[in-house]
């Protein structure tokens, strides 16, 4: 009987499962390049769909998968794009910022002179208000002076026709509220005593102690020389009560010039209230542009010299942006491609059967070279 050979028909090919494990590690791969795609607005529900799907869609082989599958797959290829189409943004990106260094510069060099000149006009600019509100401030001062004065003559110039004005208004109150009552159905002691009390500086004293006769009576009782005592009181109420208005008349020219002279006097000062109100705001407005300015003046020199170091860190972004890409390309992207077009490998034709050795032959002696 001829010898066994020793098989070595599966030496050094991969195992089922060690190539389910690679499948599943490379979907894994990919599944993880995917979220790279929510930087280019493919929302993170579709991801987190496609993510887990990828295993039960790319280890089959391409003839043997349904529709569902396919269109998973299709999906996934775009968001992957998607994902490819991020990672050149950021080469790109980090690309302009270096080989745009001389242009920045030049870009903030000019923006650290431009607020510069806009920090000293707004310097400018605040003490130009800020003078512009003492000078108001200081007119505000000098017009209060002729209104106190013009209130002051007011007052002392009217207090005159301001006591006449009172005492006629009294006068006139004693009239209808006990004189004229007394008169039309006579009255009592207590209201004689209160007439003789607000007449005493109106009517003569003799008339005073007179009237007590007909204003006690009722005028049913009143005899001929009662009435003449009545209307020579009424007689002497109206000659002071034409006198006081006749003072008050010859007054009113001189209290309207000083009513006049205050209301004038009042609108200058409310002018130049406003326009101090006016300038203290001005002035706020200017301090806060000056310290804006300020601001913007330091953020543009603090901008220029952190240019270089800029530079630098962009150009090691860049650096790192291009290893990204080129280990999705060739890491995740090229899985995907992979198991994406993969198909079931062809059977191998059986070989022939060996023909049996002849009966008697000699076997074949296998030579053993030295």
């Amino acid at each position: 009987m001829a010898p066994k050979r020793n098989s070595t028909a599966g030496a050094g090919r991969p195992s089922k499962m060690a190539k389910k494990d690679t499948d599943m590690g490379k979907c894994e791969a990919i599944a993880v390049a995917l979220e790279l795609a929510e930087k280019k607005n493919v929302p993170a529900s579709v991801i987190a769909l496609l993510g887990p799907a990828l295993k039960h869609c790319l280890p089959t082989f391409k003839e043997d998968r349904h529709s569902f599958q396919v269109n998973i797959l299709d999906m996934a290829a775009k968001t992957l794009a998607a994902s490819e189409s991020a990672l050149i943004s950021e080469v790109a990106f980090a690309e302009a910022t270096v080989n745009g260094g001389d242009e920045e510069k030049a870009k903030r060099e000019a923006a650290v002179l431009e607020t510069d000149a806009a920090f000293t006009a707004a310097q400018e600019e605040h003490k130009v208000k800020q003078a512009s509100k003492l000078a108001k401030a200081e007119a505000l001062k000098v017009i209060l002076e002729p209104l106190k004065l013009a209130q002051a003559n007011q007052k002392s110039g009217d207090a005159d026709a301001e006591s006449l004005e009172k005492t006629k208004a009294a006068l006139e109150a004693t009239v209808a509220e006990l004189l004229t009552p007394m008169k039309e159905t006579g009255g009592s002691k207590r209201q004689l005593a209160n007439l003789s009390k607000q007449l005493t500086t109106v009517v003569e004293t003799s008339l005073l102690e007179a009237m007590e006769l007909p204003l006690l009576q009722k005028p049913e009782k009143r005899g001929t020389f009662d009435a003449v005592i009545i209307e020579n009181l009424e007689t002497q109420i109206l000659a002071k009560k034409t006198s006081m208005e006749a003072k008050l008349q010859e007054e009113a020219p001189a209290r309207e010039a000083r009513a006049g002279a205050v209301t004038a006097a009042q609108e200058a000062h409310d002018t130049a209230k406003a326009e101090y109100e006016t300038a203290a705001t001005e002035l706020k407005a200017a301090k806060e542009a000056e310290a804006a300015a300020k601001d913007a003046a330091a953020t543009a020199k603090a901008a220029a010299k952190t240019l270089a170091a800029e530079i630098l860190e962009a150009a090691s972004q860049l650096d790192n942006a291009r290893k990204t890409l080129e280990e999705f390309r060739s890491g995740p992207k090229a899985f995907f491609q992979e198991l994406l077009e993969r198909t079931a490998p062809a059977l191998e034709p059986e070989e022939p059967a060996a023909p049996a050795a002849a009966d008697g032959a000699p076997a074949e002696v296998p030579v053993v070279s030295a």
